[in-house]
């Protein structure tokens, strides 16, 4: 079955469809999701997008200066990556560890994408190393620090999404007339729910907000099955404004344009991620930052044409560019 039959099948049964589970099904379709169809790519110059691994080990290698410089002393450590796609990011962080001498007990990949999961069966010569599919299968024995780290991966989560009116929250639904896909705000239940929940933040009249239950529940699953770990992650950062994505072949699409073959993500609500790991200390500081904080010495030694253009794509600070659209959240639940 095509993602859209299957978005067309809910439609036909509820009349409607959230923007999570549109996103959902459209991403990860146990048959058809953009994340398990087969291709020959799905990351590089010939597949859909290109990420931060892709382009240098340089930010692999400050995920690890990050990691080591806030744990100063480590001598053995747990790896786990969230969404590790082709892999090469693990491969730039054991690398690290290796040249710095920190003794690897475990390498674990959380992955859901029957595709990828195809393409990470070069790690299997790792000692201890396993696929999983979900943060409830992840399980250590010791007491070590678990060093959980990605890029790109809290927004392939669906989100939901509501509007702000007349001082309440209304939901956006998906809904289908006579063969066109249309967005409608319908009433919301939960809206007394939401405003407290956010209560932090001063909507404005038309505000969007973006809510993924589905990241809250992964959070609060990630804490009671770890110990200790130190959390990284790199991402979009999200303001009050519908932040969906449709990405196909490198090209932005516009919504409902194509149903298959599409890549949907979000930006990261960063100030949900504070609280959902309170009262742990977190920090937020842009790629740009962190790139320049955490591999200073390539900045400050390096002039040739290639790496100047590897610096302008990690760091880039103009209107778009990954220095200041892309995030940096870390955290560590033990002292």
């Amino acid at each position: 079955m095509s993602v859209q039959q299957e978005i067309n099948r809910v439609l036909n049964a509820f009349q409607k469809i959230s923007i999570q589970d549109f996103v959902q099904i459209s991403n990860f379709h146990e048959t058809s999701g953009f994340y398990n169809h087969e291709e020959e790519d799905k990351i590089g110059i010939k597949g859909h997008f290109i990420t931060s691994p892709e382009i240098s080990s340089l930010f692999g290698i400050a995920l690890f200066n990050q990691f080591f410089n806030k744990n100063p002393g480590i001598k053995k450590v747990h790896l786990l990556e969230l969404g590790p796609g082709n892999g090469y990011l693990t491969y730039d962080i054991i690398e690290q560890m290796n040249n710095n001498g920190i003794e690897i007990l475990s390498t674990t990949f959380l992955e859901k994408s029957s595709y990828f999961t195809k393409q990470l069966q070069k790690f299997n010569k790792l000692p201890n190393f396993s696929i999983i599919s979900d943060i409830n299968d992840f399980s250590i024995e010791d007491e070590f620090i678990v060093f959980i780290y990605s890029n790109e991966f809290l927004d392939a989560f669906g989100h939901k999404q509501y509007i702000y009116k007349n001082n309440k929250f209304s939901e956006i639904f998906i809904t289908k007339e006579k063969n066109r896909y249309l967005l409608s705000a319908l009433s919301s239940i939960p809206s007394d729910y939401i405003k407290k929940d956010f209560e932090f933040i001063v909507f404005k009249e038309n505000d969007i907000l973006e809510h993924s239950s589905l990241i809250d529940f992964f959070i609060q699953n990630l804490h009671s099955k770890i110990n200790k770990f130190f959390f990284t992650t790199n991402d979009y950062g999200y303001s009050r404004k519908s932040s969906l994505r449709a990405l196909r072949e490198h090209k932005k699409i516009n919504l409902f344009e194509s149903f298959e073959g599409v890549d949907y993500s979000f930006s990261v609500d960063f100030s949900r991620l504070k609280k959902l790991f309170y009262p742990h200390n977190s920090e937020i500081v842009s790629q740009s930052d962190f790139i320049k904080k955490y591999t200073s010495s390539f900045f400050n030694n390096s002039t040739d044409v290639k790496n100047k253009i590897i610096k302008d794509l990690l760091t880039g600070s103009e209107d778009g560019q990954m220095g200041l659209v892309f995030k940096n959240f870390n955290v560590k639940n033990y002292e």
